[in-house]
């Protein structure tokens, strides 16, 4: 929905991302909108790229404490990041940021009160239908509930990480074309595999996706195979790596990176 793919119907498609993204996930499709757009406009360029503007909590490249928003950092936690990514800062950090903080400031700022009244069930009636369900109390139930928004932090999170963040960084003053953003500083992963395309979500088509943002995802496996033949004619490198290899990649990146602030930060 968020990105106007699903009905061909803008205003519904909307409609659909706020229900599903604040009942689901107790976020804002305002604040998810935002930050996507800004993304998808300039993957991995410093300063553009909200999602490299991750410090203190992760480095994504060596240059993330001097290039970022000016923030204290621990040397000792970002020597320890790979460790730390997906229980803890995906985990924990970033849900507790987004549901308590900035997604509520976004929609109370916007006025965004439909987006608001999502984002509060989800809260309240998941949890109260957890207890209805199962005959808990509702603190119990609400417990659950975060232990569900955990597992979803490092799901979605973690996942998220796979397409880009392992790639080459774009400088601040640097430009590039739309085509050039999304071959050279996304990959894709395993595309023509049925089972990474459900357990991803169609999330490992991100050099496609970003190309056409707006085609539906599950053709995009489809456009994979084209574009091997496109990339080749015009000298361009489209990567495709294994899910297992995407994974290995992210966190060798997040060690390589805690490695060089611990020792040279």
């Amino acid at each position: 929905g968020g990105h106007n793919s699903l009905t061909g119907n803008i205003k519904i498609d909307k409609a659909i991302q706020s229900f599903f993204i604040g009942f689901g996930l107790g976020s804002a499709g305002a604040m998810w909108n935002s930050m996507h757009e800004k993304h998808h406009a300039t993957p991995q360029k410093i300063t553009y790229d909200m999602d490299l503007d991750t410090t203190p909590l992760v480095a994504f490249f060596d240059t993330a404490i001097e290039k970022n928003r000016s923030r204290g950092y621990s040397k000792l936690w970002i020597k320890l990041q790979a460790w730390s990514f997906l229980p803890i800062t995906s985990g924990c950090f970033v849900m507790l940021f987004w549901l308590f903080y900035l997604h509520p400031r976004k929609v109370l700022r916007e006025k965004r009160y439909d987006q608001a009244f999502w984002m509060l069930s989800s809260h309240v009636v998941r949890p109260a239908l957890m207890a209805a369900v199962s005959g808990m109390g509702f603190g119990k139930a609400y417990l659950l509930h975060w232990v569900s928004l955990w597992i979803a932090g490092q799901y979605l999170f973690g996942h998220f990480s796979l397409s880009h963040t392992h790639t080459d960084t774009v400088d601040a003053d640097e430009n590039k074309n739309w085509v050039e953003y999304a071959v050279h500083h996304t990959v894709d992963i395993n595309p023509s595999n049925p089972v990474i395309n459900w357990v991803m979500g169609y999330l490992n088509c991100q050099v496609v996706h970003h190309l056409f943002p707006n085609m539906p995802q599950f053709r995009q496996p489809e456009v994979s195979k084209r574009l091997v033949k496109f990339c080749k004619e015009n000298g361009l490198e489209y990567t495709v790596v294994s899910y297992f290899e995407a994974w290995r990649r992210t966190f060798a990146n997040l060690s390589e990176v805690g490695h060089h602030y611990f020792t040279m930060g």
